[in-house]
């Protein structure tokens, strides 16, 4: 299986943030693959970085699926680092390859495909979830087969779906989000995204939020530093979390079903 990953931050946010320790996003995504299928090939694509060289519609075709990382841009910017990725995530949908995409990525499939994305009504989704309900649709998906209704994961995000994409199956939803997963066709791929991260882990999630401690404070999430700190611990002692948070297995699983779902109906190996 050869696999292309996409890296949803810029080059200088990606040094800042390594200098404080916290992998690049498609770092994790190749972290993850290897865990999940280890003898998949991964490439990876950097839509905002000068000189990128950006795979065309018939190279897209040599990979068996596209992944998406998260972001700590927001769609609603009208700046080239957003609008690059718009315009290679068309690409990506005339290439009918089949595209997953986390948080950023399910934001970005969607305005591409013509729905709408919005600041959160509910401020910001930090942390762990509030519980994520499958619908009746999620239900029977592939997607998620092994999972139980009522699950959380871990998350960051301030903008969410307002409007679906033409034909799109809402697979879960909880009270902070409508649309926490979906799935849709348009052009000539499948899409399948969700608004949270199963692509991380605890250790990722505790190094993220000691540093967005100012915002996170600003955000009104907590209240001070010793707050947010206080929950970073717990992160990286897993204190008190869901099993399906602690385990990465139970973690990455509607990951691990995409994957299957490709290989079973477009006949990867």
């Amino acid at each position: 299986m050869k696999l292309l990953i996409v890296e949803g931050n810029n080059e200088v946010t990606r040094i800042k943030r390594e200098g404080y320790g916290i992998k690049p996003y498609h770092i994790t995504f190749q972290e993850m693959l290897r865990f999940l299928v280890p003898k998949a090939r991964t490439d990876v694509a950097f839509p905002t970085d000068k000189g990128k060289n950006l795979p065309s519609t018939s190279q897209l075709k040599e990979y068996d699926g596209v992944l998406w990382t998260g972001s700590s841009l927001s769609v609603l910017e009208d700046i080239p680092d957003v609008n690059h990725q718009l315009t290679f995530a068309e690409t990506i949908f005339e290439s009918g390859v089949p595209f997953y995409g986390s948080c950023w990525g399910m934001q970005v499939a969607t305005v591409v495909s013509g729905g709408k994305v919005a600041l959160g009504g509910n401020g910001l989704e930090f942390g762990i979830s509030k519980p994520i309900e499958l619908t009746e649709l999620g239900k029977a998906s592939p997607f998620f087969a092994n999972r139980n209704s009522g699950y959380s994961s871990l998350c960051i995000h301030f903008d969410e779906i307002t409007k679906l994409p033409e034909n799109a199956q809402v697979l879960a939803s909880n009270p902070h989000s409508k649309v926490q997963a979906m799935t849709f066709r348009y052009k000539k791929a499948l899409f399948f995204g969700v608004q949270y991260h199963p692509e991380f882990k605890t250790s990722d999630m505790a190094l993220i939020t000691s540093f967005l401690s100012k915002k996170l404070i600003d955000s009104g999430r907590f209240a001070t530093v010793a707050e947010v700190e206080k929950f970073a611990v717990g992160l990286s002692e897993q204190k008190g979390l869901p099993q399906e948070i602690i385990n990465y297995q139970l973690h990455t699983q509607e990951i691990m079903a995409w994957l299957r779902y490709i290989a079973k109906n477009h006949g990867y190996n």
